[in-house]
């Protein structure tokens, strides 16, 4: 009976050490570290242009509530200038 061939270069079998694995893990760490401070940053510039938007629109509606309060006022002062009351 023979022993099978030990695992080595030529017999086509894949030896990984443990300081591979290692360095493996550390780059998949590393990458996945990198990935999550960018969406981490995109979430955040996401969060400050909805705040933007919403003072935007704030200022809108404001905008639009005080031309309907002087265009009310301004046609009840016409109305008293050329109707003479």
């Amino acid at each position: 009976m023979t022993a099978p061939a030990p695992a080595g270069p030529d017999s086509g079998s894949v030896y990984i050490t443990t300081t591979e694995m290692y360095r493996e893990l550390r780059q998949v760490h590393d990458e996945v570290k990198g990935l999550r401070s960018d969406l981490k940053t995109l979430m955040d510039d996401r969060a400050d242009h909805e705040d933007r938007i919403r003072a935007l629109e704030r200022r809108v509606w404001t905008a639009s509530g005080a031309a309907t309060v002087i265009g009310a006022g301004a046609g009840v002062l016409a109305q008293m200038l050329f109707h003479g009351h």
